[in-house]
């Protein structure tokens, strides 16, 4: 295959420009047998010897179009066996899985499509010794599409700068060529491929864009594909420098126990603050794209009110807006199982008062009902000084900035509604030791 001088040109200095490949490299090829992905599969067919590339191909068979698609996999399996290229074939049932999970049918496909690719990448570099790309044939046409799927979706920075060339081990040599300079190209060495027929139904949003947007694009202005191309990559530079900037906030606003300081964060720059939310909420997520603008929004919105505040995130987990921090809690985090230790003795005049936190001495002649140990409830109350002035629970843990999600946590020590020791934190005014004292209870609290 003579892929031309322009394009020949245009893609190896590409690969160059983002160090897409390295001599030795193996190399994952996404093949649906479709007209991109074939000019891909030549392309790196042609780059082999000059890289000393290891190629591979993978094929996932989406049981959507039944018979089509069963020829599409024997189009590929033929093609990777004519030019010795090895090939791994998978058959999922996308629909079914759909029905399972509730996503797009699209996206179910998109995700069990890169998790096979991955397994594969990562099986070729565990055989060959060396590193593993998989490489993906987007176009400059599939770029554009994204960019404007975003906008009529509603994105931030990152959704306008478009497909990524390099990702992780991801590479897609083919991002800046038109879709109709790789069509004329397998023209013109006479190469057949597959149609997708569901590619010229407008039912799916991407393909609207296609056929109805696109087109509309080129005659307001025959370089739109190029200058949309060229204002992603400007976007990509300011949203890497933004990146930079966002982990810079982080590394200050991270506390030891990975919360963050939530003033750190609200004094940013809001495009700055927003960044780094995201980048932190995204850690806790299975995908980037789980975290939308509306939870970055409300979070950049609660900031700067008082209290506590919270925000739900998906897979079952929270955000936290506590007085002075942030951070995510999740569902099924383990529960700690409290252990108390009782001793009574005879109080003698000058003993040493523990001062370990979680060791309390009471006066036993103070408690006038049982002492139970149990979790707050309406009514409960501190005495907060000498002079037996009281204070609810509730207006303590205000006043301490106890977080909301705890105080149902908070082991209490109690003689009927009047707490003897928030645990953790002080015990009450009325049973502390005094001169008067002639027994001591000692409670001492551990967690297993």
């Amino acid at each position: 295959m003579k892929i031309g001088l322009f394009l020949d040109k245009k893609i190896r200095d590409f690969i160059v420009k983002y160090k897409m490949l390295e001599r030795g490299d193996g190399v994952v090829i996404g093949l649906s047998g479709g007209p991109d992905s074939v000019c891909l599969f030549f392309v790196l067919l042609e780059l082999k010897e000059e890289y000393d590339l290891t190629l591979k191909a993978l094929h996932v068979n989406h049981c959507i179009r039944g018979i089509e698609a069963d020829k599409d996999q024997e189009f590929v399996r033929n093609l990777c066996l004519t030019h010795g290229v090895d090939l791994e074939e998978h058959v999922v049932d996308i629909p079914a899985l759909v029905e399972k999970t509730g996503r797009s049918t699209e996206e179910e496909a998109r995700i069990a499509r890169y998790e096979l690719l991955e397994k594969a990448a990562e099986n070729l570099a565990n055989e060959t010794g060396k590193p593993a790309k998989i490489a993906i044939a987007h176009n400059a046409d599939d770029n554009a599409e994204t960019v404007l799927f975003h906008m009529a979706r509603g994105t931030g920075l990152d959704g306008m700068c478009g497909i990524a060339p390099v990702r992780d081990n991801i590479i897609r040599p083919l991002l800046e060529v038109p879709k109709s300079e790789i069509l004329q190209v397998l023209k013109d060495n006479n190469i057949d491929y597959c149609i997708d027929a569901t590619n010229n139904q407008v039912d799916y949003d991407r393909n609207r864009i296609r056929h109805n947007i696109m087109p509309e694009f080129a005659q307001i202005n025959d370089r739109a594909l190029e200058h949309i191309s060229e204002m992603t990559q400007r976007l990509t530079e300011v949203a890497d420098y933004i990146n930079l900037e966002a982990r810079g906030l982080l590394q200050i606003a991270k506390e030891e126990n990975g919360h963050l300081r939530k003033r750190a964060i609200a004094t940013a720059p809001s495009v700055i603050a927003s960044q780094a939310i995201k980048l932190y909420l995204s850690s806790f997520m299975p995908y980037q794209k789980d975290v939308s603008a509306v939870h970055v929004d409300k979070i950049l919105e609660l900031l700067n009110e008082d209290g506590e505040r919270q925000v739900q995130l998906p897979y079952k987990k929270t955000l936290i807006i506590s007085y002075e921090e942030m951070y995510v809690l999740e569902e099924d985090e383990t529960k700690v199982e409290p252990v108390f230790n009782y001793r009574e003795f005879d109080y003698e005049q000058g003993m040493n008062y523990p001062t370990d936190r979680y060791t309390k001495w009471f006066d036993c002649d103070k408690i006038s009902g049982n002492v139970v140990i149990r979790n707050r409830a309406e009514g409960d109350y501190l005495t907060i000084d000498s002079e037996g002035n009281h204070k609810l629970l509730q207006d303590y843990f205000i006043d301490e900035k106890i977080p909301r999600h705890l105080r149902d946590e908070v082991p209490l020590v109690c003689d009927d509604s009047h707490v003897m020791w928030v645990v953790g934190y002080r015990i009450s005014e009325h049973y502390k030791i005094s001169k008067n004292t002639t027994r001591v209870l000692e409670i001492s609290y551990t967690e297993e």
